[in-house]
Formats: C-alpha cells, sequence, structure tokens
C-alpha cells in the first residue's frame, strides 16, 4: 500500500502490476476480516483504474465500506468522494456526481488541513459543470464564483493555475448568462478565458470558450466570422484529443450550419458525413464503456462472492468429489439427448439458410431486371426527344428544341430509386468506389454508375443536363483521382467494381 501511495506523491506512472498487487491485497484484507483496510484498499484500487469503469465502481464501493467502519477514521475520505464525482461526471451521470461532489465540499468544514487546493477548485468545477449540463444555470454560477472567491482570498499567488482556473470560472459564468440572454455581459468573460486558455496552450478550455463565441456569431448571421472559429475548435481539438470529442462533435456541427448558409454545400455535405463517422464512433465508445461497466460490477459482484464462499467450497470439496462418478454417467446420458437436439436444430436452421438464399438470390435478380429497365427507360426516353427535336427543327421552332436537349432524364426521386435496386443488386460497388476514392463526391458517384450502364458519352450529358464536353471534363477529373491497372481501360475498371 505505501508502495502504491509512494508512487502517486511522487507522480510515478502506475502500472498493470500495481493493479494486481492491490488486487491482492484485498483478498488478504478479506481474510484479515478487516473492513476499515478494505476501504483503505478499495479507495487505491480505485486510483489505480483511473479513466476506466473501474474507477468509479471501486471508489463508490470504498464509500460503502467506510460509511459502515465510520467516515471520521479516514483522513482522506473526501479524495474518495471527489473521485466517485468526477467519474459520474465523466459518464454523463450529472445528478450523482453533484450528490457526491457536494458530501465531498462538505468535509471541508472538518478537515481543512488536509485538503489540497486543486481539489477543492476542481470539485466545485465539477459541481457547476453538472449544473450547468443540467440546465440550472444560477447553481452553476454561485459554485463558479466560489471558484473565483477562493482564489482571491485562500490561494497564493504563486499557485501556478491560478490565473487558469480564474479564466475557467469566469468564462463558465459569462457561458451561464449567455444562456440566460445576457450576451453583453457574458461574452467578455468568455473571451477573457480564451485568451487565459491561449497562454497555457489548455486546448479543452480554448475550444468550449471558441465553440460559445462562434455560436454567438452564427446566431447573428456573420457566417464567416462563425466559419473560421468553429474550425480553430475543430484543429485544437485533434491536436489534443483529451476529453474533447464533444467539442469537436459541435465544431463539426457548426462548420456543416455555416457552410450550408454561404452556400458551399459541397463542404457542407463532407463536414456532415465526418461530424456522423466520429459521432458514431463516440456513441460505439459510450456503449463499450457501459457495458464494461457492467462487467466490471459483476467481476467486482462474483469477487466478493468468490471471497465469501472461499472457505464453504473447501468445507464442501469432499462431498463433491463422491458425486463425481454419478454426475459423469447423467452427463453422458444428457450428451446424447443433447446430440440428438442439436444435429435436428443443425438441420432445421440449414433449411432457413437455404430459403434466405433463394430469397436473396430473387431479390438480386429483381433488382438486377430493374437496372436493365432503367437504362432501356432512359434509351427510350433520350431517342423520343431526339424525335421530338428532329420534327420541332423540321418545323422551325429552333428556341424549343434547345430547349429539349437541355432536359435531364433522370430526376432526384428516379435516382434515389435507381441507386437502391443498384445497391441490392451490386451491394459491393458503391463500397469498392469509396475505398478507391474515399472522399468521393455525390456528383462523381452519380457519374460513376452511369458510366456502369455503359452509356454513351452523349447519353450520360443528356441524363445529368450538362454538355457531352463537360461529361468528357467530369469523366478526366474522375480518371484521375483513380489508380488504374495498366492496360485496362478507365470505363472496364469501373464496371469491374460490380464484380463479386
Amino acid at each position: 500500500m505505501y508502495d502504491f501511495l509512494a508512487k502517486l506523491e511522487y507522480g510515478v506512472k502506475i502500472t498493470g502490476q500495481d493493479s494486481i498487487r492491490l488486487f491482492n491485497c484485498i483478498g488478504i484484507a478479506h481474510k484479515l476480516k478487516d473492513d476499515q483496510l478494505m476501504a483503505e484498499l478499495y479507495g487505491l484500487y480505485a486510483s489505480a483504474g483511473k479513466g476506466t469503469p473501474d474507477y468509479v465502481l471501486y471508489n463508490i464501493k470504498a464509500i460503502e465500506m467506510m460509511r459502515k467502519v465510520g467516515i471520521t477514521h479516514f483522513n482522506y475520505v473526501h479524495n474518495i468522494f471527489f473521485g466517485a464525482s468526477i467519474g459520474l461526471y465523466r459518464s454523463n451521470s450529472y445528478k450523482q456526481s453533484i450528490n457526491y461532489g457536494l458530501q465531498c465540499l462538505a468535509f471541508t468544514r472538518l478537515k481543512k488541513k488536509l485538503w489540497n487546493p486543486r481539489t477543492y477548485v476542481f470539485q466545485l468545477d465539477i459541481v457547476g459543470a453538472a449544473y450547468l449540463k443540467l440546465g440550472r444555470y444560477d447553481s452553476a454560477k454561485y459554485y463558479y464564483q466560489l471558484i473565483i472567491d477562493t482564489l482571491i482570498q485562500k490561494v497564493s499567488r504563486h499557485y501556478p493555475d491560478k490565473m487558469l482556473w480564474m479564466g475557467i470560472a469566469k468564462g463558465n459564468i459569462g457561458h451561464c448568462l449567455i444562456l440566460q440572454g445576457s450576451e453583453q455581459q457574458g461574452i467578455p468573460m468568455v473571451e477573457f478565458q480564451l485568451n487565459v486558455s491561449k497562454q497555457f496552450k489548455a486546448y479543452n478550455n480554448m475550444a468550449m470558450a471558441e465553440n460559445i463565441l462562434a455560436g454567438i456569431y452564427f446566431k447573428h448571421r456573420s457566417y464567416k466570422i462563425a466559419l473560421e472559429k468553429w474550425k480553430n475548435v475543430y484543429y485544437w481539438s485533434c491536436k489534443d484529443g483529451f476529453y474533447l470529442t464533444d467539442q469537436k462533435l459541435l465544431a463539426l456541427q457548426g462548420i456543416q450550419k455555416s457552410f450550408q448558409k454561404l452556400n458551399e454545400l459541397d463542404s457542407a455535405y463532407k463536414y456532415n458525413e465526418l461530424y456522423h463517422k466520429i459521432n458514431n464512433e463516440r456513441l460505439t465508445d459510450v456503449n463499450a464503456k457501459t457495458l464494461c461497466l457492467l462487467k466490471a460490477k459483476i467481476e467486482f459482484d462474483n469477487i466478493q462472492d468468490n471471497l465469501e464462499d472461499t472457505g464453504m467450497k473447501l468445507q464442501h470439496k469432499k462431498t463433491i468429489l463422491n458425486f463425481t462418478l454419478a454426475a459423469i454417467l447423467m452427463v453422458t446420458v444428457i450428451s446424447g439427448l443433447l446430440y440428438n437436439r442439436q444435429r435436428l436444430k443443425n438441420k432445421y436452421e440449414k433449411e432457413l439458410l437455404n430459403r434466405d438464399r433463394i430469397v436473396k438470390e430473387l431479390e438480386i435478380k429483381e433488382a438486377k431486371d430493374k437496372i436493365s429497365a432503367f437504362a432501356v427507360s432512359m434509351h427510350e426516353k433520350e431517342q423520343l426527344i431526339r424525335d421530338m427535336q428532329k420534327a420541332i427543327n423540321e418545323n422551325g421552332v429552333p428556341d424549343l428544341g434547345m430547349s429539349l436537349c437541355n432536359y435531364v432524364l433522370i430526376t432526384d426521386k428516379e435516382w434515389i430509386k435507381f441507386k437502391e435496386d443498384f445497391t441490392k443488386a451490386y451491394p459491393l460497388f458503391y463500397y469498392r468506389l469509396k475505398e478507391v476514392i474515399p472522399k468521393i463526391t455525390p456528383a462523381e458517384e452519380r457519374l460513376a454508375s452511369l458510366i456502369c450502364l455503359q452509356l454513351s458519352n452523349q447519353q450520360i450529358a443528356d441524363m445529368l443536363g450538362n454538355s457531352k464536353d463537360s461529361v468528357l471534363r467530369s469523366k478526366r477529373r474522375l480518371k484521375n483521382r483513380i489508380t488504374i491497372p495498366e492496360g485496362i481501360a478507365f470505363e472496364n475498371y469501373i464496371c469491374s467494381l460490380n464484380q463479386i
């Protein structure tokens, strides 16, 4: 225990071996039936697992054990409450975080000499931030004002992070004022946070402040300024990813909305896709952490059960051995029954798979037929327009003939239906196309689809409402973005993406 405490005191890196040693100590303490020692060890084991689901769980278990023994027996119990509060905040459990945070702050009246100023200020920040997340702005302002008062009255001017914490507190009060409609009061405070955070290169706080200011500029229709500020946030969040995923997502949303307002739709589409990609990764990570927390709780309960049942298991060992032969005989009989049942189950599942395969083959055939019909329909439409154009030109109405040449044969609705059928028939095409060109535009995707139908340049031009020269230029641009194997024509290479 003291070896681990020394590592914490002097900032020595905590390793997995430290966690294993502490875990073994918990088993020893259990054998000694020393609840006070157990409580201390749970708290230390939580510190070893900082940033993992174990961190919250073991802090809370340590608190439960300390209450059982008596809180007054533990000098640094406030650190355990702080650990539970910050862990719950990072798990988005804001109400529970406030509950443990307020209990932590209550110990300042009992053990003032044992408090680290950083822990006290940080705990005030966690409580204030949790109230801000819950929309209780007056409560949030109260705790951030406590930080300012503490920094002015009780913290030495030589405290290295004093000015940074002053900026954080003022910036969050300013944020609350802005959300309450007092922009003129709030904006200077947020700008103060931004400038101070830049001095300390505190990217998390820089991103938070800049996100707030960007939102205000966007609200007042200063889209270009808002765009630049959100780009700054995205850059800072990529530079230092520590707790910055939420700020990065806010920035990407802002960039996408700004490009939309500035009518730069391709850029808006690009950042919208990036937003959804990162958000999906975040949700996957959150779900994984939730699952890990559940597993950790189950493992903890299992550990407790195992520790309590060890003595009983030893006493019943002889009895278990006496029943071993009978159990083997019973298992043999049951295994035979299960084998027959499994064989029938496998046969049934095989029939289901064959049925599903037949249905899928029919769906693919239907989709291919629809694509073929689509191509034929496009040819017929094209020929109809050319016949009409010829008749009109012969009757001396050239303007109408020119307008027919600009007629787009495929509507957006037809494109959507075509893409659905095409994906059913050739499920790998668009996936492989994006592998070849990761940042492909919607226009390039549409052109590649028409090339796969083996249409002529003129037919593609008519369908897209462009000139033949424009189609040729688009093809050249698309070709330049692809590394094509030697000896294979561009059109043939695109069509080969359909092949399974």
